[in-house]
């Protein structure tokens, strides 16, 4: 054990206050993590309010407790201890959070390289699969019994951060962190159905129309695909439905990066790259304001689409040359 996870236990044993707060636009992995940490804290007799400034997508509205996370802070609440999970600065987990006063120790518990991390207490480790498997060594130090509830919460998040353990993140430590979430009770069939196996059509037909904009640069080894805001609206799809559109042209033999972008109605454009590990697409994000994973990161670029794409696509050839 760690003794930043030593640390973090002992804090948890001797505060009774909560806030356990995640990234905007949250993903699996950030609402697994907090919902299961949450729960956790809970068990052990402990008040906690789960926050995320949203919009939480509707795949992941099955999640245990889901309905308690909370979009606004109180102007007048006060917590002893502030959980930020899945990122480590404050202008991802939104203006609430960065305007809110009472929050006492700062805990940042994140996988990604740390950029401009806000000061606490850090727990920040990029080889763990995803934050929901610190969260489970952070139970282990507590030494407490893990709820079935909690269990699933955190394997949700580690099912979707490694592609159902499909991704090169699935370490022999993220396999044996899943199988003792299923020991404690984790339902991976209804994950497995809820999260993958439950779409609308409007997905399918908004797919349809991104692949035929499908595109193969630099002699095939960059894969793009668009989704405008007329094709949103044309199958009356949502953006949240495009969550893991990326990864297909991804999958087309000798790409070496996968580019997805999608217009949005504020004149700038939502970037998703993915790399099957020669381009540190992190890094590419980084040069726009985004960041994430080696082979996994996003970022939001302002302009007209033409020209972001032109800007990605030089960044992207640059890092393959």
């Amino acid at each position: 054990m760690s003794d930043v996870i030593s640390q973090i236990a002992d804090l948890i044993q001797r505060r009774d206050r909560f806030l356990v707060a995640s990234h905007m636009n949250p993903d699996g992995d950030a609402l697994g993590s907090s919902l299961g940490l949450a729960l956790v804290l809970e068990s052990m007799g402990k008040s906690a309010v789960v926050h995320n400034q949203g919009p939480v997508p509707a795949l992941y509205g099955f999640l245990p407790a889901v309905e308690r996370i909370q979009k606004d802070l109180p102007s007048d609440g006060y917590f002893e201890v502030s959980f930020v999970l899945d990122c480590s600065t404050p202008e991802r987990v939104g203006e609430s959070f960065r305007q809110f006063g009472n929050r006492g120790q700062v805990v940042v518990v994140d996988h990604h390289p740390p950029r401009h991390a806000m000061e606490g207490l850090h727990l920040i480790r990029t080889e763990a699969a995803a934050t929901a498997e610190l969260i489970y060594e952070i139970t282990e130090a507590l030494k407490v019994p893990l709820p079935g509830d909690a269990a699933t919460a955190l394997y949700a998040g580690l099912m979707t951060d490694t592609g159902s353990f499909r991704f090169s993140n699935t370490t022999p430590r993220a396999l044996e962190v899943a199988g003792r979430l299923l020991a404690a009770g984790a339902d991976h069939r209804r994950l497995i159905e809820q999260v993958y196996e439950s779409f609308p059509p409007e997905r399918f037909r908004l797919l349809g129309l991104a692949l035929n904009t499908l595109r193969l640069l630099d002699n095939g080894r960059v894969a793009v695909i668009w989704i405008t805001r007329p094709m949103f609206q044309e199958v009356g799809a949502e953006d949240e439905m495009t969550d893991g559109f990326v990864d297909i042209p991804r999958s087309i033999k000798g790409v070496e990066v996968a580019v997805l972008i999608r217009e949005r109605e504020d004149s700038e454009c939502r970037v998703n790259l993915r790399s099957r590990g020669r381009v540190d697409v992190g890094d590419v994000a980084s040069q726009f304001g985004g960041g994430g994973h080696p082979n996994a990161a996003g970022c939001t670029i302002k302009g007209p689409a033409p020209e972001v794409e032109g800007r990605l696509i030089k960044a992207i050839e640059e890092a393959l040359s």
